[in-house]
């Protein structure tokens, strides 16, 4: 995956970019196929803009749909911060829309499974209530 660090109005140093090569590298688990990463950081030099002075913005470039995240704040770890967990939020809603499996593999519901046990627990005469949380009833 290739991180593009860019920024304007600033410099960015050589700590924050292994900061940000760092964390980037960890979304890999979560989707294998990215291609890029573009982070961009900006100034903004009004000083009434100054708690959220500096802006991050991710484009995380992959198949499928772009992804886009930005974080503001006083610093720009602080920022990239921001940005990096409303990314990772996105990717990891993304692998669960993946794991949903159709077909054969269906997962069983909850009302199925509890419904299976029910009426094995009516043919054996216990409450099916009980049977459920496995509590043996008192006759």
């Amino acid at each position: 995956m290739d991180i593009v660090v860019r920024s304007r109005n600033t410099t960015v140093g050589e700590r924050f970019r292994a900061n940000v090569h760092d964390k980037l590298d960890r979304l890999t688990r979560l989707d294998t196929k990215a291609d890029r990463v573009d982070v961009e950081v900006s100034e903004e030099r009004n000083p009434r803009q100054s708690a959220e002075r500096i802006r991050v913005e991710l484009t995380y470039h992959a198949r499928g749909p772009v992804l886009r995240a930005a974080g503001a704040a006083a610093d720009a770890f602080a920022a990239f911060d921001l940005a990096i967990e409303k990314l990772h939020e996105q990717l990891r809603r993304a692998a669960d829309r993946r794991r949903v499996h159709h077909g054969a593999r269906t997962p069983e519901s909850v009302a199925a499974a509890t419904r299976a046990e029910a009426s094995a627990a009516r043919q054996s005469g216990l409450n099916a209530d009980h049977a459920i949380m496995g509590v043996e009833a008192d006759e």
